[in-house]
């Protein structure tokens, strides 16, 4: 794909970005918490969690575009870098919602049987293999692994991620036709929801294109992503359902607008808040830091809360009996899951060298591991081998992975010109 011609995106909007993907997983995690440790407390954005997935569908499709068309210039540089960020952690989750499941029901079985409604399944290996391929959504199913149950929107997600690779890395030749067979094996209730995704790209572009709009123009779009969001939520929360849930057409279609609306909210407070930031100073000079550890661990807190929230609900039960532990447990199930990003979600770089040694067998090249590669790079006459296709792939990952990573953090550049060639 060829390079994007306009500024980067800043180091105020990449911690901003970071912001918003750290709060909308906590809200999540704040939405199911107080339902199972802290259901006596009535807190507006606790019901937030819907909406929540929704912005994560949109700031995906503003990073993921971004990145491939900026760090992950080749197929197989885009796809370690997917891989090393989803299945560490995918696998991790699994783990941990059998490990909870099975502490939770040996403590309280009864319990389970309780909230057995839609945020608990037995386990089961189909189930199991449903999530490791994420086909967990297609069409319309919708699979949950014992507690699991955040984790439906991987089926989502990962779609998407599917659907960029096709669209950026085809042969012009086969890309209508691969893109036609991606779409009828994903099903009606992915594209339904294809349009945030989209969104998040179309964001990426405006932003990254174009000049910043006017600070009046910037306040405005924020102020009416606001309003649009609070008008929403207010007139036509109680009539939306789950993205997932495919109860009737009529119901899915409300489904269908009220969350691509969420999305064109999200959309303009991106852009308007993309040009404030980008005519700021440098706002998050010591913030920053703080912002990017906890944003780093916000996909492990997504995917895990849930099984060590019922664990722990489990050993209270009834809740509302030991509210100051409930408190306490809901902390500490905070806690522990940014310990588990430790194990996966913040070993992105690792796990893409692994995962790089086995691109020569992918490929089928003779292209050799990288154990190898350090004997190519001075040939026999002392002079430099021009670089194999091994070693620019582990170039191109590592650039991949760092500008996801950083976003086109400029925190620390000489100065505020911000118009370059990617």
């Amino acid at each position: 794909m060829g390079a994007i011609e306009g500024r980067k995106i800043d180091g105020n909007l990449s911690i901003y970005l970071d912001l918003l993907r750290l709060g909308a997983a906590v809200i999540v995690f704040l939405s199911h918490a107080h339902v199972f440790l802290l259901p006596t407390i009535k807190i507006g954005p606790l019901g937030w969690g819907r909406e929540a997935v929704a912005v994560f569908f949109v700031l995906s499709g503003f990073v993921i575009s971004y990145v491939g068309q900026v760090s992950e210039k080749e197929w197989r540089a885009y796809l370690v870098a997917r891989l090393a960020r989803i299945m560490p952690v995918a696998l991790l989750a699994i783990v941990v919602i059998f490990a909870a499941d099975s502490i939770g029901m040996h403590v309280n079985a009864s319990y389970y049987d309780v909230i057995n409604t839609g945020f608990f399944t037995p386990v089961s290996v189909e189930a199991a293999l449903a999530y490791v391929t994420f086909t967990n959504q297609l069409w319309f199913a919708h699979a949950v692994f014992g507690s699991g149950e955040p984790y439906w929107s991987l089926g989502f997600e990962v779609q998407y991620y599917l659907f960029f690779g096709l669209f950026a890395f085809s042969p012009r030749h086969a890309k209508i036709p691969l893109l036609c067979l991606w779409a009828a094996v994903a099903g009606p209730k992915i594209l339904m929801y294809m349009p945030l995704w989209l969104m998040g790209w179309l964001t990426m572009k405006c932003v990254i294109e174009r000049q910043p709009f006017q600070r009046r123009t910037s306040i405005v779009m924020i102020g009416a992503s606001l309003v649009l969001f609070f008008s929403l939520k207010f007139f036509a929360d109680r009539t939306a359902t789950n993205m997932y849930e495919t109860w009737s057409l009529s119901q899915e279609a409300i489904n269908f607008v009220y969350f691509n609306l969420i999305g064109v909210a999200v959309v303009l407070h991106l852009i308007g808040a993309a040009s404030l930031l980008y005519q700021a100073p440098v706002l998050f000079e010591k913030t920053g830091p703080a912002i990017k550890w906890l944003a780093g661990g916000s996909f492990t807190l997504y995917l895990v809360h849930q099984p060590l929230t019922l664990m722990f609900a489990s050993f209270l039960h009834p809740v509302e009996e030991h509210v100051p532990m409930a408190a306490i447990l809901l902390v500490a199930c905070f806690v522990l899951c940014f310990l588990l990003a430790e194990v996966a979600e913040r070993r992105k770089k690792f796990f893409a060298s692994l995962i790089v040694s086995l691109l020569p067998l992918l490929s089928r090249t003779n292209q050799k591991t990288p154990a190898n590669i350090a004997s190519d790079i001075v040939s026999s006459d002392g002079t430099m081998p021009a670089t194999s296709p091994l070693i620019r792939v582990l170039e191109e990952m590592q650039n991949a992975l760092d500008g996801e990573g950083k976003a086109g953090d400029s925190h620390g550049a000489p100065s505020r010109d911000r118009v370059s060639r990617a």
